[in-house]
Formats: C-alpha cells, sequence, structure tokens
C-alpha cells in the first residue's frame, strides 16, 4: 500500500499541480511539500489542507474493511477507481457506514 505521503504525490500530479503550486495553496513553501512527499513527518493540520486542496477526504477504517471499501468504491466508479487503487497502489482509506455489523 502507499504511504499517505505517496498519496499526496500522486493526487498532486494527477492534479497537475507542483509542488510549489500545491504549497502556495496551503500556506507552505516547496520544500515543506518535497519534505512530506518523501516520508517526512506530516501534521494533521497540513494533511487537512492538502486533502482539502487535492478534493480528497482523509478517513480511517478498519483495515480489514479495506479490501470491502476498495471493491464498492471500484463499483461505484466503474470499476476505475479499483483499477487506481490496484496499479497505483493506492489503499483507500474511509469509514464502514454506522449500521455496518460483522456477521457472525
Amino acid at each position: 500500500m502507499a504511504s499517505i505521503q505517496e498519496q499526496v504525490r500522486i493526487a498532486r500530479d494527477s492534479k497537475g499541480l507542483t509542488q510549489a503550486d500545491l504549497g502556495s495553496r496551503i500556506g507552505q513553501p516547496q520544500s515543506a511539500v518535497s519534505r512530506i512527499e518523501r516520508g517526512g513527518d506530516l501534521r494533521v493540520s497540513t494533511l487537512l489542507e492538502m486533502a482539502r486542496v487535492l478534493e480528497m477526504e482523509p478517513m480511517l477504517i478498519p483495515k480489514h474493511l479495506v479490501p470491502a471499501v476498495q471493491a464498492l468504491v471500484g463499483h461505484a466508479t466503474g470499476g476505475r477507481s479499483q483499477v487506481l487503487a490496484s496499479e497505483a497502489n493506492i489503499p483507500l482509506v474511509g469509514g464502514a457506514p454506522e449500521d455496518a455489523e460483522d456477521s457472525e
């Protein structure tokens, strides 16, 4: 699975933004974006701002539900996101619906 920092880089590239472009939109220098994309420490506030600019939604889900979320997103987008997730090695992160329960 791709790290959060790697996902930021992939999303930035897909939007056609340079590190300097993203940095200016989040109030950080290009060097800060570069450091983050190389795996440097990332503050939650910076991640949230990057997600806003990159039109992404940071979410946490239990690890065992990741395959189900990937399948749902792939189905909802006609398989396009499923290919993106597997080929670009992007983990999809989100939450389970409140009424979802483990079947026993």
